[in-house]
């Protein structure tokens, strides 16, 4: 605490010395903005909604949804298998960028397992999908191989004939990234993923972790199947299916998306259900960012509207808080050079966006590794460090009250 208050009291000094720096606090203030970020799913990095629309996302299906959940997806999701070309993810990729949204890709190499995927067997498809993700141009968020503490997938450790092992899963996830990168794919984002629960023999949530360097965003699935099936199964809170991976994956420090969830009717009160567990992220569970729900009529009824009652709780649940915008994308960039440092652009993904501030937000906060922003683009008043100032410049940007950086204003 004292050297939070040290820390405060020579700000203060600071923008005493500076007129300008004065300026904008004073505006800050008028704006209700503060400067300095709390923890938690506050306004400023709201939780994004995201969801797997029942096929794959069209411009039609992403407005439907967006229309009967009264709010505008995030994140979509779709699954391809590895005979997927680009050529067919195209139109819906499309889509999804014209709804001001984030593609997520689970992709899934029905195919293969992990050893001839270490080996080299799957390069060339894996390549020319690298090639093609990259000319696209546009942020991806890739999930190769979810799922593989269980024993359903041919990926997985704990799938019969016992081929997978850790470090066949580990070689794998990473070969598959050091091929995008060896291509320039930087626009993709690598999405580590584990089910609620292991299943199959020497199964973890940890074991198969491929490292910090090949690791964008941890991602975790899980289901309250209710009283549905024949195997046995119960009504569960949010605490009883996410708790146990959450917290393995908290100590990696990357942020964490639900990438798979929803709830039967059968068994209890979906309704309630979902009030309490998106309470329950937002009061327990901080390195929460995103969740996308499984909006089909499958193995049950999973849909936000499979009753009017859990279609009211959905919808107030995920109303925003505040303006803050979603992230955009830009239509068919131009390459930059490496050289070139594109302010703002904290994750490195070529163009700034809300993405960037919620990032900074959370290297502010502790929650991210200072090795994984980038520094230079963050320092957007240019004084030679990353503090709650660039934090609130970002945000007058996004708002649309500033149309450049201090730092850009001697280039």
């Amino acid at each position: 605490m004292y050297n939070k208050i040290k820390r405060i009291e020579k700000w203060g000094v600071f923008m005493l010395k500076n007129r300008k720096q004065s300026i904008l606090m004073a505006i800050l203030l008028l704006l209700g903005l503060t400067l300095f970020p709390i923890t938690g799913n506050s306004a400023e990095t709201e939780l994004k909604i995201g969801a797997w629309l029942g096929s794959q996302p069209t411009d039609a299906g992403i407005k439907e949804l967006n229309q009967l959940q009264g709010r505008n997806l995030d994140i979509v999701h779709m699954f391809i298998n590895w005979s997927t070309n680009f050529d067919f993810v195209r139109p819906h990729a499309d889509a999804v960028y014209a709804n001001n949204a984030i593609l997520l890709i689970t992709w899934e190499p029905w195919e293969y397992d992990t050893v001839q995927i270490m080996n080299g067997n799957a390069d060339s498809y894996i390549r020319r999908m690298a090639q093609d993700m990259k000319y696209y141009g546009k942020e991806i968020w890739l999930r190769p191989l979810h799922e593989a503490n269980g024993d359903w997938y041919p990926w997985a450790i704990g799938y019969a004939g016992g081929k997978n092992t850790n470090s066949t899963y580990i070689a794998a996830f990473r070969r598959i990234v050091d091929i995008f990168r060896s291509e320039g794919a930087n626009n993709v984002k690598w999405v580590f993923n584990v089910n609620c629960n292991n299943v199959g023999p020497n199964t973890s949530f940890t074991g198969i972790y491929p490292g910090d360097n090949y690791v964008d965003y941890t991602s975790i699935d899980g289901y309250n199947w209710g009283t549905t099936q024949s195997w046995g199964s119960k009504w569960q809170s949010f605490d009883e299916i996410f708790s146990e991976a959450y917290n393995s994956l908290r100590n990696y420090n990357k942020p964490i998306i639900i990438a798979e969830w929803a709830s039967a009717e059968i068994g209890g009160n979906k309704a309630q259900w979902i009030t309490d567990s998106f309470n329950r992220i937002k009061s327990s569970y901080d390195k929460i960012f995103a969740a996308v729900w499984f909006n089909h009529n499958k193995e049950t009824d999973w849909r936000i509207n499979s009753s009017e009652a859990a279609l009211n709780a959905y919808r107030n649940a995920i109303k925003k808080t505040s303006a803050t915008p979603t992230a955009t994308q830009v239509l068919n960039p131009t390459p930059t050079p490496s050289s070139a440092v594109i302010y703002g652009d904290v994750n490195q993904d070529g163009t700034f966006n809300s993405i960037d501030y919620g990032f900074l937000k959370m290297y502010l906060l502790g929650m991210v590794k200072e090795d994984s922003i980038n520094k230079q683009a963050a320092d957007v008043d240019g004084n030679g460090t990353i503090d709650s100032i660039d934090f609130a410049y970002m945000k007058m940007h996004l708002l649309g009250m500033i149309n450049k950086f201090p730092v850009q204003e001697n280039i």
